[in-house]
């Protein structure tokens, strides 16, 4: 197996580039056929749903999970989720099928499963399955995988954590659903991105459709220094047919470099380096580069200086690399005339991939997945004494997370800058998943540093490993969104602060109580640091066991298992415990008819909430009738906000878990038997 997050986020573009396939009524060949095409032609959101087809029909017939062509597709699906960054679905589908791998079948699979566990942030986790992967597998090439994560999860012992670097994602007016690239200030200051500006995935036929292609975009700034929309640069610039991103400029922002690329379906076919001028008149018609180009793939250009010349760095193919993209060079000539480009060398070059080139005051920023990472890939710096670059390092926290992190550029007064990174935020916009798609993120180095240093012990003073810390700024939630922390293998939080806010830090972990803390900023000036320790005490142990309850018509029975995000219909991963069971039902009483009702939350207006609600119920009764169950057996019913369970209804303050109770969904004997037997799981204290 490959690490097959390359495919996707270190070629050219992102995997917002990839087409989704429309399902249609074929056969059970002509699906997995067309699964199988998409899949080659590195259409992985096509593929996806022909596969999920595919596995639909091998269940339905099968009738049992644990068939190995069920058990095929599922891992089948698992991969594909994680080549299209959603880590979440990856993890539980692999989650359900290694757990029960009590004879190591899939033992190579846990490579796979510990990269999502480890874009997950779950370290401590993914250390277990690369350990596994290390004791189980034959395939020398999978375990040497496996050893260069575990170095890269043993960064985080004394990697840097950046705790004076203010990080957040830029206004939501920037940021779409789908992928932003390349931010840039030029030299004069004005704000550049490039981004395909979509709010769905693209459909087969929309190639030829302009709107389907990247391009550069100019951000004004209004009278608070605030970003405003975007406006696209015109044809001279993002000629049409072409993808155009990643730019560079020079010194004095007269002179943009950027990547022309031209593809075919899913394939690039072209990649090249282009240069247009200031005029009065605005950006002159882009012209090829010399030298730089050629019978390779080349991109991503940066501007710097280095032996007393500006030189264009890029990213390239070409051969006589040390891997599949390295950065490389070339002096700029006072005529327009570039030198033969030159290989940075094995300090920065790894056999790995080095992406998104920046220089600025004699240091190189860039991003790698060829040496060990935190994340997917990281920010890694390098220094120019004047004839060398030292060996590249890691950036540490915040730059570099558990997920992608690339693009780093700097303001020309430094201390401040953008990257580009696919981690999830309050925010987000959804494309796919949170994770699919890189926004663009905005840090502030301060020179005055307020923190939070949270420690995490139980009730006997030991270390609590796993905790999770949500912070909120009271006085201005707004304006500044929650962060929140998860560490898996240690027990302190670091947080950066303002001065004069009121905070609340919310401190969970799986088996004990959840508790909070408040604290203010008032008055605090200079470098100082709030210490905090924080006892939670442990749950009493629970244990499930089986109960049987007579339900009669018209009595409404939850489903605990079927949740949904907010302002989602898509049923999350957990939800098919649930369904089984009513599938399981339905098929004990042949003749029972259901009301199958869905609720939202109150947040939101009354009607869209009603309309929300009647897609979530379409959507389980949906998975029903694709397990074969009959139409006229399910009623679908959305009630919207009309039946909230407790206290959070409109204009009532309540979390985020607190307003989930009311997303659920029920079920009700509304024809048939007028009495069943049902037999659920509940858990309830064990006995000691």
């Amino acid at each position: 197996m490959q690490r097959f997050i390359k495919i996707i986020c270190f070629s050219l573009f992102t995997a917002t580039f990839l087409l989704a396939q429309p399902i249609r009524e074929n056969s059970f060949a002509q699906k997995l056929e067309a699964a199988q095409t998409a899949e080659a032609q590195y259409n992985y959101f096509g593929a996806l749903e022909w596969y999920e087809e595919v596995y639909d029909e091998v269940r339905q017939n099968s009738g049992r999970k644990s068939n190995p062509e069920v058990k095929k597709y599922a891992l089948k699906i698992a991969e594909l989720n994680y080549r299209v960054r959603d880590y979440a679905r990856a993890e539980k589908s692999l989650k359900k099928i290694l757990d029960k791998d009590e004879d190591n079948l899939f033992s190579d699979w846990r490579y796979i499963y510990g990269m999502t566990l480890k874009a997950n942030a779950k370290y401590s986790d993914a250390l277990k399955e690369f350990n596994k992967v290390i004791s189980l597998s034959e395939n020398e090439d999978i375990i040497k995988k496996a050893e260069f994560e575990i170095e890269g999860i043993q960064l985080l012992e004394g990697i840097e954590p950046n705790v004076e670097t203010a990080i957040g994602p830029l206004d939501a007016s920037i940021n779409s659903p789908s992928a932003e690239y390349s931010p840039r200030e030029s030299g004069d200051g004005e704000f550049y991105y490039a981004s395909l500006n979509r709010k769905s995935i693209i459909q087969p036929g929309e190639e030829d459709d302009d709107e389907y292609h990247a391009k550069i975009y100019l951000a004004s700034k209004d009278k608070e220094g605030k970003l405003e929309d975007g406006d696209a640069l015109d044809q001279n610039v993002n000629r049409i047919g072409f993808h155009n991103a990643h730019v560079a400029f020079s010194r004095d922002g007269r002179t943009m470099y950027f990547t022309r690329v031209q593809m075919v379906g899913t394939e690039t076919t072209s990649s090249k380096l282009m240069v247009s001028y200031k005029k009065d008149s605005g950006w002159s018609a882009a012209t090829m580069l010399p030298t730089v180009n050629g019978d390779w793939l080349s991109k991503q250009p940066a501007v710097g200086q280095l032996f007393g010349k500006d030189v264009l760095f890029f990213v390239s193919d070409m051969e006589g690399g040390l891997g599949r993209f390295d950065i490389y060079y070339s002096n700029i000539n006072s005529d327009g005339s570039f030198s033969s480009p030159v290989n940075l060398g094995e300090n920065i070059n790894t056999a790995g991939d080095e992406l998104t080139p920046f220089y600025y005051e004699g240091t190189l920023y860039f991003s790698t997945d060829g040496r060990p990472t935190i994340g997917g890939m990281d920010i890694y710096y390098s220094l120019w004494d004047g004839t060398e670059w030292s060996v590249g390092e890691n950036m540490g926290l915040g730059y570099n997370s558990s997920y992608d992190d690339l693009g780093l550029s700097m303001a020309e007064e430094g201390g401040r800058g953008y990257f580009l990174s696919n981690r999830p935020t309050d925010k987000k916009k959804k494309l796919r998943s949170k994770t699919c798609c890189d926004d663009i993120f905005a840090f502030n180095i301060r020179t005055i540093v307020i923190d939070l240093l949270a420690i995490v012990v139980n009730e006997n003073d030991e270390p609590l490993n796993g905790a999770t810390i949500k912070l909120e700024n009271l006085s201005d939630p707004i304006n500044y969104p929650t962060d929140m922390k998860f560490n898996s293998l240690g027990n302190e939080f670091q947080f950066l602060l303002d001065s004069d806010f009121k905070y609340k830090a919310t401190i969970t972990s799986s088996g004990y109580y959840p508790d909070s803390i408040n604290f203010n900023t008032a008055g605090i000036l200079d470098n100082y640091t709030i210490k905090k320790k924080i006892t939670l005490k442990a749950m009493p142990v629970e244990e499930e066991i089986e109960v049987t309850e007579t339900v009669t018509t018209n009595e409404p029975i939850r489903l605990n298992n079927i949740y949904y995000d907010f302002d989602d219909d898509a049923i999350l991963e957990d939800a098919e415990k649930d369904l089984t069971f009513l599938y399981d039902l339905m098929n004990e009483y042949p003749t029972l008819v259901i009301e199958l009702s869905s609720h939202t939350d109150s947040q939101g207006p009354a009607r869209y909430n009603e309309d929300l609600s009647q897609r979530r119920a379409n959507s389980a009764r949906q998975w029903l009738l694709n397990q074969g169950i009959k139409k006229n057996r399910i009623e679908a019913v959305g009630y919207g906000e009309k039946r909230i369970l407790n206290q959070c209804k409109n204009r009532v303050p309540c979390t985020d878990d607190e307003h989930r109770v009311n997303r659920r969904t029920e079920f009700k004997i509304i024809g048939g038997p007028k009495s069943i037997e049902i037999t659920r799981t509940v858990t309830k204290p064990a006995n000691k």
